[in-house]
């Protein structure tokens, strides 16, 4: 495993990070009204932009 480091330059450390910024969120947004505000907040934070709209009740 740690050859492996070696010949393929690969790391998974950038997605660890974004599993770990999510986890983050989840933990301080404890009690998000829905899914879809949690989602929004996750895409927000990974600065993700998406065509739908934003309605607001």
């Amino acid at each position: 495993e740690i050859g492996n480091t070696f010949t393929h330059h690969y790391t998974n450390g950038p997605l660890e990070g974004s599993n770990n910024k999510i986890k983050v969120i989840k933990r301080t947004g404890f009690g998000y009204r829905n899914f879809f505000r949690f989602r929004l907040r996750v895409l927000f934070a990974f600065r993700v932009h998406t065509k739908r709209a934003l309605i607001t009740k």
